[in-house]
């Protein structure tokens, strides 16, 4: 199959190309067999599982048409190309899973937007893991301890954005919780303030567990935005 490479995202690492089918399919990058990608340029291309691969420039680049737009959050879209699906596949190679710089932009960047399969299953799953199986060891386990705090970070930044939420609304329920750990310590310190703090810190511990299951529900376990928002193509478009 033929098409002509439409965008390409910011940071190169997948874009979105039209065939000649009159079909629209992102791509990622990486598929590309033989050189960069660029903007206007003829390629021809295998479908794997609704996706292109095995993709070969054959042709110098031309003005390709202008892209489709739809209405952002101040009136107009971002300059976006829809976003691969979180499954892409090599015809050649027989891969399952997405390429490396996926993963590391998963949890090592806050921006962006993941749908909720990805949260769960590429986020929360592997978090998880490491810390049970790392956790423990002296050292390491702090070491482990700091990186899958950040990487939980980005991942809640990203699910809050699929939703059309700012990424920081993901810790509210942990100030209250920081300041419950501090009434404990002064509890635990102070005899004189230890009743007051003592109860000062279950109220704040309930007040953060109530704030996690709104986001749970509102946000964690909740469909994300359809196409276009202004932090990003929808993860479940391609």
């Amino acid at each position: 199959m033929r098409g002509v490479i439409l965008a390409i995202a910011p940071d190169g690492s997948y874009g979105q190309l039209s065939a000649d089918d009159g079909q629209r399919y992102s791509y990622w990058t990486s598929e590309v067999r033989n050189g960069p990608p660029r903007i206007g340029q003829m390629v021809e291309f295998q479908m794997w599982e609704g996706q292109p691969v095995d993709i070969f420039a054959v042709a110098p680049p031309q003005q390709p048409p202008p892209p489709r737009t739809a209405p952002g959050a101040y009136g107009r879209a971002p300059a976006y190309p829809a976003a691969p699906a979180p499954f892409a596949a090599s015809a050649s190679r027989g891969a399952s899973f997405p390429p490396a710089d996926y993963w590391i932009r998963l949890f090592t960047s806050p921006s962006g937007r993941i749908s909720r399969l990805q949260f769960w299953l590429h986020g929360v799953l592997p978090i998880v893991v490491v810390s049970v199986v790392l956790g423990w060891i002296p050292l390491l386990g702090l070491l482990v301890a700091l990186a899958t705090f950040w990487a939980s970070i980005c991942i809640c930044f990203k699910r809050f954005h699929d939703v059309g939420y700012p990424g920081w609304w993901s810790l509210l329920n942990a100030v209250p919780a920081v300041l419950a750990m501090v009434l404990t310590v002064v509890a635990m310190t102070v005899s004189a303030a230890s009743a007051f703090a003592w109860l000062l810190a279950e109220i704040l511990w309930g007040l953060s567990f109530v704030v996690f299951i709104v986001q749970m529900v509102f946000v964690y376990l909740r469909v994300g935005q359809p196409g276009l928002n202004e932090y990003g193509p929808d993860p479940l478009s391609g």
